[in-house]
C-alpha cells in the first residue's frame, strides 16, 4: 500500500485527508515539521505532501530541508494561495512533483498521489538497477583484468594471438572504465 506523509499546519485538512484516504493509502499526517522528519525516518514514505505557508517553514524550505537524507519520496506542495513566485522556487529548490491548489479534488489528489507513488517506486527500482550495474561492471572489469594478465603469460597463448587477445581485452577495460568511448 502507498505511503503518504501530509504535513500542514492547519489540523482540519489533515483530518479531512486522512478521512479522504485511509482507505486507500497509510496516511501520515503531522503538523509540526520535525515530526514529520521522524516519519520519514520511521515509514517507508512514497509521497510527501506538504502545505506550502505555515508559520514556522514553508513547504519548499521543508523539502529542502529534507531532500539530502530522504532524496526518495515524490513531493507535491499544496496551497490555498496563488502564489507563482511560491511556485517558481518549489520547482527550482524543492524539486516538487506536483503542485496542487486547496481546496483540493478528492478524486484528483488520489489520482496525483497514485502517479506519484508509481513515480517514486520507478525511481526505486531504476536506482537499484544502477547500483547492480555499477557492481557487475566493476566485477567485469576485475575479471577481464585478470584474463588480460593471463593471457601476457607465455604459457597460454603464442606471441602473436596473446598481443592481440591482450589488445582487445585491454580496450574491453577501457571502455568499461568510460562507456562513451570507442571500443
Amino acid at each position: 500500500m502507498i505511503h503518504v506523509l501530509y504535513l500542514d499546519d492547519e489540523e482540519h485538512n489533515l483530518t479531512a485527508f486522512r478521512a479522504a484516504f485511509r482507505r486507500d493509502f497509510h496516511v501520515h499526517v503531522t503538523t509540526v515539521p520535525s515530526e514529520a522528519v521522524r516519519m520519514l525516518e520511521e515509514h517507508p514514505i512514497d509521497v510527501v505532501i506538504s502545505d506550502q505557508k505555515m508559520p514556522d517553514i514553508s513547504g519548499v524550505e521543508f523539502f529542502e530541508m529534507i531532500m539530502a537524507d530522504h532524496p526518495d519520496p515524490v513531493r507535491m506542495l499544496l496551497t490555498g494561495h496563488a502564489d507563482i513566485d511560491a511556485v517558481i522556487d518549489a520547482i527550482n529548490k524543492g524539486r516538487i512533483y506536483k503542485y496542487i491548489s486547496k481546496p483540493w479534488n478528492e478524486a484528483e489528489l488520489k489520482r496525483l498521489v497514485e502517479e506519484a507513488a508509481e513515480l517514486a517506486r520507478a525511481r526505486s527500482r531504476s536506482s537499484k538497477l544502477n547500483e547492480a550495474y555499477s557492481r557487475n561492471l566493476l566485477a567485469l572489469r576485475n575479471a577481464l583484468a585478470e584474463v588480460r594478465d593471463a593471457c601476457q603469460s607465455e604459457s597460454v597463448l603464442p606471441h602473436g594471438t596473446r598481443e592481440s587477445w591482450t589488445e582487445t581485452l585491454g580496450r574491453a577495460i577501457r571502455w568499461i572504465e568510460d562507456p562513451e568511448s570507442d571500443f
